[in-house]
Order: C-alpha cells, then sequence, then structure tokens
C-alpha cells in the first residue's frame, strides 16, 4: 500500500473517530431530591343497618288504601292492579377520600314468572332526607336509605289474576368515579 492511500485512511478513519463524538461535549448538570413521604388511600363501604338486615325488611304497601303503610307479607297477601310494595334499608357510608365522589346505583331485582310483566321494579336513595344519585367524601358516616320499590301496573287486565311471580335479590351499589 503506498503512502497516499495509507494516509487517505488515517484520515478517514480520524474523521469517522471525530464525527462519532461530536455528541460529547460536556455541559454542566447539578440535581435536586425531591422527596418522598408515605401515602394512604381512602375508602368506599355501605355498612347494612336496617334493623334485623335488610333482607329481614319487611315490605310495606302504598298508602292509597286504608291503613297507609301497611306490612305486606309476600307469603299470604296478594297483590291487586296499581298497588306498590316498598322495601326501606338503610346503611352507614364510608367513604374517605381527597376528592372521592361514587354514583349510588341499583341492580337486580329482576320479576320473573306469569306476573312479571305486570310489574316495575326501582329504587330511590336518599342522604338525609334529600334525593341523592352520587355521594362524596362529605357524606362519610350519613345514613343512605334505599327505597326499593314493586308497583303492581295499574291498567292490568284480567289475565294477570292468580298469577305469580319472584323477585331475584337487589342490590344497592355505591361505583367510585373519577371526574
Amino acid at each position: 500500500m503506498n503512502k497516499s492511500t495509507k494516509g487517505a485512511l488515517a484520515a478517514a478513519a480520524g474523521a469517522v473517530l471525530l464525527l462519532g463524538g461530536a455528541g460529547s461535549l460536556a455541559y454542566w448538570t447539578d440535581a435536586a431530591t425531591v422527596a418522598g413521604g408515605a401515602l394512604n388511600s381512602g375508602k368506599l363501604t355501605l355498612t347494612d343497618t336496617t334493623t334485623g338486615g335488610c333482607a329481614a325488611a319487611s315490605w310495606t304497601l302504598d298508602g292509597a288504601e286504608s291503613p297507609a303503610g301497611a306490612a305486606f307479607d309476600p307469603v299470604t297477601d296478594t297483590l291487586v292492579p296499581g298497588d306498590v310494595l316498598t322495601k326501606s334499608c338503610t346503611y352507614t357510608i364510608g367513604a374517605v377520600g381527597t376528592h372521592l365522589r361514587a354514583n349510588v346505583t341499583a341492580s337486580g331485582g329482576a320479576a320473573s314468572g306469569s306476573l312479571a310483566p305486570a310489574l316495575t321494579v326501582g329504587g330511590t336513595f336518599d342522604v338525609a332526607g334529600a334525593p341523592v344519585t352520587s355521594i362524596t367524601a362529605a357524606d362519610d358516616g350519613k345514613t343512605l336509605t334505599a327505597k326499593i320499590s314493586v308497583a303492581f301496573v295499574p291498567t292490568s287486565g284480567n289475565t294477570t289474576q292468580l298469577q305469580a311471580a319472584s323477585l331475584s335479590s337487589y342490590a344497592v351499589t355505591l361505583n367510585q368515579i373519577h371526574g
């Protein structure tokens, strides 16, 4: 290999090495410590405080007939079109979190059987007598009242006589949302 070829190769190798190190300029740097710390989570609970438990709570008949709010025993009593049965259950709300919000929902309570098409099942909720659809941490320790209702459609015809229905269990749920 001649001297000029060796010189050209050496110059090319030197250029490659210089280009490869072009990003290695040193700049001043500094760092600071961001202190960690303890973190704690909140809670979201419903505790059944219904006397004897919600499952054992009695149904009451609407006040359209006398006596208003009479107890209704599904084993021995029967419904007629227009009747509305209500079961009230109470729960203590456990809601701890800096910006906690939860929707109050109900599921289940589906009617089955030959009388089912003539029944509507629903629920309403209140805290301290005020209707609610959601709760916040400000409701911690307060009482949530769930009123489950079963209405026998008033316009039901003769085909609903001597029919039966069963209700599935009804679940009251707090679903935390982050909004």
